[in-house]
C-alpha cells in the first residue's frame, strides 16, 4: 500500500488536498498555502490558523482552505457546491503508461468521459481573481500583453512576460534550438474561453497558458481528448513514442520559470504549458515535511487512499 502511494505521488503527479476536515488541522492546507504565500508575496498577505481551518488572506479578503476549495468565509462551510481546485506535486519525470495499474486506468477511462466531465461543479473562482487581477473579460484583458515568442506574437497575462522572455532565451540556447523553433505550426496565449467539455475556466482566460503546436504530428498523440476520439477506451495508454513530445530543455526552461507542463497529467496535454510556481513550491514544501517524506510514519495525511483524485484536464 505504501509502495503504491508513494508511486502515484512521485511520478504521476498526483493531487493531495484532502477531503474537508473540521475536526482539526490538515497538513495539506497548510503547504498549500505557504506556497501560495511565498510564489505570490505580493498578493498574499497571510496564512493562519481560523475556525479550525486553515485560510489564506489577499485583496482584503479571507479564504478557507475548505478540503481544497478556497472559500471566502460567507461560503466556508458551503463545501457540497465546488468542487476543489487541483494542488498537486509536479512528476519528477514522465510515467510510461505500461506502468499504470488497471485500477488507476479503470480510474481516468470513466473520468474521461463525457458525462463525468460535464457533472464536475466548478471551483469557487474568487481567490483566483484576486490572484490574477480579476474575474471578467474586461478585467483581465486590461492585464494581457502582446509579446514575441519564438517567432510569434502571442497575448499573455503582463506578470509571464518577463518569465517568457527568460524560457525562450534558454530554449534557443539548447542544441538544435532553430530546428525546433522551425518545427513549431502555431502558439497560442490568452484566449477566453471554458474547458473544452466542461463549465470550468480554462487557464487561457486568465493569458497564463502556453500552447505549442508543431507543423506536423506525423501521426502521434498530442491532447488526450483528441486522442479520444480515434481510441476511445484506450486514450490513456499510448505508449510515450507515440506522443509527441516538446524536446526535454524546452520543458525544463518552463518549468525553471514557474510553468508546470501538460504532458505529465494523465489527461495528457503535451502543447500545454502553464504558470503555477505554486506547484513547484508544493512540491518543494512536501518533500521536505516529516510527515510526507515518511520518517516511519504513513501517508493517509497525505492521501487517504491509494487511487486518489487525478491532476486537471486540459486548460
Amino acid at each position: 500500500m505504501l509502495f503504491t502511494v508513494l508511486l502515484l505521488i512521485l511520478f504521476l503527479g498526483t493531487p493531495v488536498f484532502a477531503q474537508h476536515n473540521p475536526g482539526g488541522r490538515n497538513v495539506n492546507g497548510e503547504l498549500v498555502l505557504r506556497a501560495l504565500q511565498k510564489s505570490f508575496p505580493h498578493k498574499i498577505d497571510a496564512v493562519s490558523f481560523i475556525d479550525n481551518d486553515w485560510t489564506i488572506s489577499a485583496g482584503g479578503e479571507t479564504f478557507f482552505w475548505a478540503g481544497g476549495r478556497l472559500l471566502p468565509k460567507a461560503e466556508k462551510d458551503n463545501v457540497d457546491s465546488y468542487s476543489p481546485h487541483m494542488f498537486y506535486m509536479i512528476a519528477p519525470k514522465l510515467a510510461s503508461p505500461d506502468t499504470f495499474p488497471p485500477q488507476y486506468i479503470e480510474t481516468i477511462r470513466q473520468r474521461g468521459n463525457s458525462e463525468a466531465r460535464r457533472e464536475r461543479r466548478d471551483s469557487h473562482r474568487a481567490f483566483q481573481g484576486i490572484l490574477y487581477g480579476g474575474l471578467k473579460r474586461t478585467e483581465i484583458e486590461a492585464l494581457i500583453d502582446q509579446v514575441d515568442f519564438l517567432g510569434t506574437k502571442i497575448s499573455v497575462h503582463h506578470e509571464i512576460v518577463e518569465a517568457l522572455r527568460r524560457v525562450e532565451a534558454a530554449i534557443k540556447k539548447m542544441d538544435d534550438a532553430q530546428a525546433f523553433i522551425d518545427s513549431i505550426g502555431s502558439i497560442g496565449g490568452y484566449s477566453w474561453r471554458e474547458i473544452a467539455g466542461t463549465q470550468r475556466m480554462s487557464y487561457h482566460s486568465w493569458g497564463l497558458a502556453i500552447d505549442i503546436q508543431p507543423k506536423r504530428l506525423g501521426g502521434k498523440a498530442i491532447y488526450w481528448l483528441w486522442e479520444q476520439q480515434r481510441n476511445k477506451d484506450n486514450w490513456m495508454l499510448v505508449p510515450l513514442k507515440d506522443r509527441w513530445i516538446p524536446p526535454l530543455p524546452v520543458i525544463e526552461a518552463f518549468e525553471k520559470e514557474g510553468f508546470v507542463w501538460g504532458g505529465k497529467w494523465p489527461f495528457y496535454d503535451n502543447m500545454h504549458f502553464e504558470y503555477r510556481p505554486e506547484l513547484h513550491e508544493f512540491t518543494r514544501l512536501m518533500a521536505a515535511d516529516p510527515i510526507v517524506s515518511g520518517n516511519g510514519r504513513d501517508l493517509h495525511h497525505v492521501h487517504p487512499t491509494a487511487m486518489p483524485l487525478l491532476p486537471r484536464q486540459r486548460d
